[in-house]
């Protein structure tokens, strides 16, 4: 039986100098079709030592293009965390309107924020109206009532977040607070109701100054709303 001889795999041929010359002379359109290659590649003129007003001109529009690309990505980003991030709002107003009774949607909230948004600590303190509920810590006491950052929270009417001056959180989060090391608080404000919906985090840099107060807002308004109409009075 004759044996099978496999000759050796053959390195792929560089073309030269003169064919790449010559391809390009039986192909005058190549840089038509692929206009992106001129973006890349160099064409030094003649100019001795000084450099030629077109390369110049061709370096800052390369220069422009790149900057123009990091933008658009930068861009891209975004949106697509905008998309997630009001999908988990979605899916946050869905829990709160499944809920039939206050308790089920500070429950549903609680499980929202945590799956959704990965919040590590989250409560609910309600200043008005006061009435009979089993949930354990939802009214706020008279310092936290008369405290000057929460008058201001509420006048306001507009998230604050960042480091949480540690007696107020010390009076929001009670036995969790030294989870917390940044928060957002959330002024909850609809019709009779008053309060505010806390969100802490174990990372110092989740919630800061500079972030977006748009989505926060709109939160906000959403839980105000729902828990208003499962208030008792509410209810009828």
């Amino acid at each position: 039986m004759k044996s099978l001889v496999v000759s050796p795999r053959r390195a792929k041929k560089t073309p030269g100098a003169d064919e790449v010359e010559n391809y390009l002379r039986d192909n005058p359109n190549f840089f038509q079709e692929r206009e992106s290659l001129l973006e890349e590649i160099r064409v030094p003129h003649a100019c001795g030592e000084a450099v030629s007003l077109v390369e110049k001109q061709v370096d800052v529009l390369r220069a422009t293009n790149r900057k123009l690309q990091r933008q658009l990505e930068a861009i891209v980003d975004i949106a697509r965390e905008n998309d997630a991030l009001y999908l988990r709002l979605h899916r946050l107003t869905l829990a709160l309107l499944d809920a039939n009774s206050l308790e089920d949607a500070l429950a549903g909230l609680q499980w929202a924020l945590h799956e959704c948004f990965q919040a590590d600590v989250a409560v609910v303190r309600l200043l008005e109206p006061l009435f009979e509920c089993p949930v354990a810590d939802l009214f706020a006491d008279d310092a936290l009532k008369s405290s000057g950052a929460m008058i201001r929270l509420l006048a306001s009417g507009k998230p604050d977040y960042g480091k949480v001056d540690p007696l107020l959180a010390g009076q929001l989060f009670g036995e969790r607070v030294n989870e917390v090391a940044s928060a957002a608080l959330l002024p909850l404000q609809h019709a009779g109701l008053k309060g505010v919906l806390a969100i802490g985090s174990a990372s110092a840099d989740r919630f800061h100054a500079g972030m977006g107060a748009t989505f926060l807002m709109q939160l906000s308004d959403i839980v105000a709303a729902r828990l208003y109409s499962l208030l008792p009075e509410c209810k009828g």
